[in-house]
């Protein structure tokens, strides 16, 4: 599932991937402004229904002071009806000295409301679900000076402070309920138009910043679809402009480095072609010097060799030992010289041939390789153990080359070994195979390791025969074949050749 988001969100546009990030956000802080200002202002509304309560009792209890001290229920009703007037008020209550109730009015039918116990000098405030309770003693107050016009106020200050009675008024919260929902919906309605606008302009600003920004995404795609388009500068903030500055700046060096990778490459495929010319002349020059020394070579060689037997036939009983050894060694140098020109041929072929590649069983081949060198040379014993299985892709003919070569060179360095043993098999490493072939020979001294591969290059005297082209054709072949071959040695202690080849 992440997965599949993440994919989508990178197959966005940049204005909708902002879009996507800053409406949301937008939205969501427009309408939490509007219910934070909504709840603020209807605690706002509920304290101003609460003061104005608190007010119309404080004035209710100043003005029913005279009332409660005559006990007069007249006077009192007078000053209730006034506030009874106001829709905000639920019920009013006037008890005397002793509890008496001189007054009690509501709108509507009356509730059994527990009014709380009213302090000295505060009103006393509680509040219920439908309605707040008011209550506030009513107490005299010795006048600071008598007045003629109010002999009652002698009266009132003849006892001191003495507490008259308490006024109890409760407060609907009929209207607070209709304010808050007005309240509420007028800032919502608010914070939608406000949010509105802000998306409005947030995507009006978004198109600004991104409409370069995406045209010079436009124009790197048709680049990157081969198609040069010419596009003009975009306008916009700074660094769009300079993105697009050093676009266009690289496109016109990438452009440039296009030509002149095209003369150049017009220039190399005519130097190619030259070459190949030039490479097809000596290849051909090669062919004839291949053709002049398998026939034309070969006949004075032939010649040598076949004059030399025959003086030995004829007139061998008659030479002396001297005359005889020149003989011998004259037949033998005309047939190396022969060996020498066949081996030359071998290796100027596998350059030049064709490769086939297919499935090879080279285990399999190994093993009859092992046979043939078991009939040729019967008197030999010579213990060969071949790991089965080893399947590469290769030209079955060069391999078989590079296996009868190495298979040779084993058979030919363990000849002075009494218990002979050649192995043949694999090394499997992280990255390729490596196949190996050990022997229990002659060996060599890895000092002139560095001479191995070479043609015409040999480690040890004539104690073995041979010309030295065997391991260079090896290594031709396998570097046909993208391979590569090295070898491993110790003097008297056997040899082993390490090659790998591509899978």
């Amino acid at each position: 599932m992440r997965t599949h988001l993440i994919a989508l969100y990178g197959r966005l546009s940049v204005r909708q991937s902002l879009a996507l990030i800053i409406v949301p956000i937008t939205l969501i802080g427009a309408l939490a402004i509007g219910l934070v200002a909504a709840a603020l202002s209807t605690e706002e509304v509920a304290r101003y229904y609460v003061r104005a309560g608190e007010q119309m009792t404080a004035t209710l209890a100043q003005r029913s002071d005279l009332p409660l001290l005559y006990e007069s229920s007249v006077g009192i009703a007078e000053i209730a009806n006034s506030l009874l007037d106001s829709p905000l008020v639920k019920e009013i209550r006037v008890v005397g000295k002793g509890g008496k109730l001189l007054f009690g009015q509501a709108h509507g039918e009356g509730s059994s409301w527990q009014y709380p116990p009213a302090p000295a000098e505060e009103t006393a405030t509680t509040e219920l679900n439908d309605v707040w309770l008011f209550s506030r003693q009513v107490r005299t107050a010795r006048p600071a000076a008598l007045n003629q016009e109010m002999p009652e106020a002698a009266l009132l200050g003849s006892t001191g402070d003495e507490v008259l009675g308490e006024v109890q008024l409760a407060l609907s919260k009929e209207s607070l309920f209709k304010a808050r929902r007005s309240i509420f919906f007028g800032n919502l309605f608010v914070a939608l138009a406000f949010s509105l606008v802000a998306v409005a302009a947030t995507l009006l600003i978004l198109r600004r910043f991104s409409r370069p920004l995406e045209s010079l995404a436009d124009t790197m795609h048709e680049v990157r679809a081969g198609h040069w388009v010419e596009s003009e500068l975009p306008t916009g903030p700074r660094e769009i402009r300079e993105i697009a500055e050093s676009y266009h700046a690289l496109m016109a060096t990438l452009r440039q480095r296009e030509e002149q990778l095209r003369e150049f490459n017009e220039d190399l495929e005519e130097r190619i072609r030259q070459r190949t010319q030039a490479l097809e002349a000596a290849n051909k020059e090669l062919e004839a010097f291949s053709y002049s020394a398998s026939h034309d070579l070969r006949a004075p060689l032939r010649a040598i060799d076949g004059f030399g037997k025959a003086l030995m036939e004829d007139y061998g009983a008659s030479l002396d030992p001297t005359a005889s050894s020149y003989l011998h060694r004259m037949c033998a140098g005309a047939s190396r010289m022969s060996d020498l020109i066949d081996d030359m041929l071998k290796l100027s072929r596998i350059t030049r041939y064709e490769m086939q590649v297919a499935d090879v069983d080279m285990s399999e081949m190994a093993e009859a390789l092992a046979a043939v060198l078991r009939e040729r040379h019967p008197d030999r014993q010579v213990d060969f153990r071949v790991t089965p299985g080893m399947r590469v892709r290769a030209d079955r003919n060069l391999l078989r080359i590079a296996l009868e070569n190495l298979l040779e060179n084993a058979w030919k360095y363990t000849s002075k070994v009494a218990a002979a043993r050649v192995e043949f098999g694999l090394v499997r490493q992280q990255h390729e195979t490596i196949y190996v072939l050990r022997d229990n020979g002659a060996g060599f001294d890895m000092r002139f390791a560095d001479k191995l591969f070479g043609a015409f290059q040999r480690l040890h005297g004539k104690e073995f025969e041979g010309t030295g082209i065997g391991l260079a054709i090896v290594q031709r072949v396998l570097a046909r074949h993208g391979g590569r071959v090295w070898a491993d040695a110790e003097v008297d202690k056997g040899a082993a050749f390490y090659f790998s080849l591509p899978d």
